[in-house]
């Protein structure tokens, strides 16, 4: 019995560890600002703090190896990795089909990571300056071409909860180009596991394949 209750407290700490979020904040005006944020836990990954140069530390001249240590070293050295064996084993083709195999797995990963994504805010503006009226016009029309498919293809692999994306021309010569960005996305650590176990048994049974 006891140990029945053991293992439904461990399944249940489980579940819960799944549910807890991986948050992002970005917020970017004159400087980017990225934060990670897990339960209690919060780390700015942007702006790096400088940490102060150490000084450099005296180098002991290194000893000398004896000669079964050294041959041990070199037999260390000349084993061949799995992608050595595999290439005398399958030929170039089996190194091919390998890699090709392990792009399949990480877009498949990759995908359904992205779809697991929540952007809570995703608040994205820019004003766009581009010399002259005639430039600006023409450079804000090629902008637009390739901005909001860009967007689009973001809102609609991920789940969206508010977003606002804004591009303006500005025909003002005395205004430069702004830009801002206000984002909040999360994913919980559960979908990264699954996506994770998912990759890992492919991975495995590509390599059991070659």
């Amino acid at each position: 019995m006891i140990a029945l209750w053991i293992i439904l407290g461990i399944l249940l700490l489980l579940f819960l560890i799944c549910l807890v979020r991986v948050q992002v904040f970005l917020l970017y005006t004159d400087d980017v600002r990225l934060t990670l944020k897990v339960l209690f836990y919060q780390k700015v990954l942007l702006p790096t703090e400088k940490k102060p140069k150490k000084k450099p530390e005296k180098k002991e001249p290194p000893k000398e190896q004896k000669p079964e240590e050294k041959k041990k070293k070199e037999e260390k050295e000349k084993k061949p990795s799995y992608l050595s064996k595999l290439k005398e084993k399958k030929g170039v083709t089996g190194l091919i089909s390998l890699f090709t195999e392990l792009a399949k797995i990480a877009g498949s990963a990759l995908k359904g990571l992205f779809s697991h994504i929540v952007f809570k805010r995703l608040n994205v503006g820019i004003a766009f300056n581009g010399g002259d009226a005639a430039s600006t016009a023409v450079k804000y029309g090629q902008i637009c071409s390739a901005f909001y498919p860009a967007v689009n293809v973001i809102t609609s692999a991920t789940v969206c909860k508010d977003y606002n994306v804004t591009l303006e021309p500005i025909f003002d010569d005395e205004r430069e180009t702004e830009v801002f960005a206000d984002i909040h996305a999360y994913i919980r650590v559960g979908f990264v596991l699954i996506e994770g176990v998912k990759a890992g048994v492919k991975l495995l049974i590509a390599r059991i394949k070659l």
